[in-house]
């Protein structure tokens, strides 16, 4: 088993035919399909089926796509870290983020680390936490920020906690509940929400803390991933959310915003960074994590 021969092997499922493989490969399809025929019959295994779909992958196929891409993220990671131990490449770090941290912290331990370290590039991307855990896992990401939980999603993953950071009760600037101090947690019960979808750290922990204080259940109207979504929505109506403070207070509109006073579902949430166990950040990524260190200092 060749590392060419998996790369031909994923080009083929992720591009759904031996043609567009071909082509995408720059090869021969005479060639692509010998090179896949010896794969499988160095394992002794059909890893693919042709049906009127394309080319899909038998189980077996798939078990080894999912070693084939670590294997070939690895070799590029590798690629990667030689090229920036000789001085022809300054790097390239790939990070994945809540929009809570990647609106507040990030930037800045970015523009830091590219200000020390010109050519460095970073690719950032946001999305939901479950998502993002397999890109870390698959190595397609070198490492997530995001609000870490007691228990580490995986056993094949590391998480290092960066800071605590404060949530709070938020609504529109002039809300009805924005004079109240201190507001009771029953008094939230009937209001309408909006919160991040079930499987959301920050939403879970809402949730626990309510039970605590006797609430099984609240009206939530409307659930949504976006940030900027549940933003819009909480200026536009009389709605309460769940957010960050920090998120708040550096916001451009920060002053649309009031955060109420319930001291009952006030917490700080724990913020970190969640990457694999078993491989070695690159330089440009090391780097970028002691930035973010830095930021979250006290003296920060």
């Amino acid at each position: 088993m060749e590392i060419r021969q998996l790369e031909h092997f994923l080009a083929v499922i992720e591009q759904g035919s031996l043609g567009r493989a071909a082509e995408a490969l720059n090869i021969s399809e005479p060639g692509l399909s010998k090179s896949i025929r010896r794969l499988e019959d160095s394992l002794q295994i059909r890893l693919l089926d042709r049906g009127t779909r394309g080319m899909t992958p038998t189980l077996f196929g798939e078990s080894l796509a999912t070693h084939a891409r670590l294997i070939r993220n690895e070799v590029d990671h590798a690629r990667s870290e030689l090229s920036e131990l000789q001085g022809v490449s300054k790097g390239i770090v790939r990070i994945g983020a809540r929009p809570s941290f990647g609106t507040v912290i990030l930037p800045r331990a970015i523009a830091q680390l590219q200000n020390k370290r010109p050519g460095v590039r970073a690719i950032v991307r946001e999305g939901m936490m479950s998502n993002m855990i397999v890109e870390v896992l698959h190595g397609d990401l070198d490492f997530i920020v995001v609000t870490l939980s007691d228990q580490t999603p995986d056993d094949d993953l590391i998480q290092e906690s960066l800071i605590d950071s404060p949530v709070s009760i938020v609504a529109r600037a002039g809300h009805p509940f924005g004079n109240q101090n201190p507001l009771s947690p029953d008094a939230l019960a009937e209001m309408p929400w909006i919160l991040p979808l079930g499987s959301d750290p920050v939403r879970q922990k809402l949730e626990e803390m309510l039970a605590k204080c006797g609430i099984e259940k609240i009206n939530v109207l409307v659930e949504s991933d976006s940030v900027q979504f549940i933003m819009e929505y909480l200026r536009e109506t009389d709605a309460v959310g769940f957010f960050p403070e920090p998120m708040i207070m550096r916001s451009r509109n920060r002053d649309d915003f009031t955060i109420l006073n319930v001291e009952e579902l006030k917490w700080q949430r724990k913020l970190g960074i969640i990457r694999r166990k078993r491989t070695s950040l690159t330089p440009a990524a090391l780097l970028l994590v002691q930035e973010l260190k830095k930021l979250c200092e006290p003296s920060s």
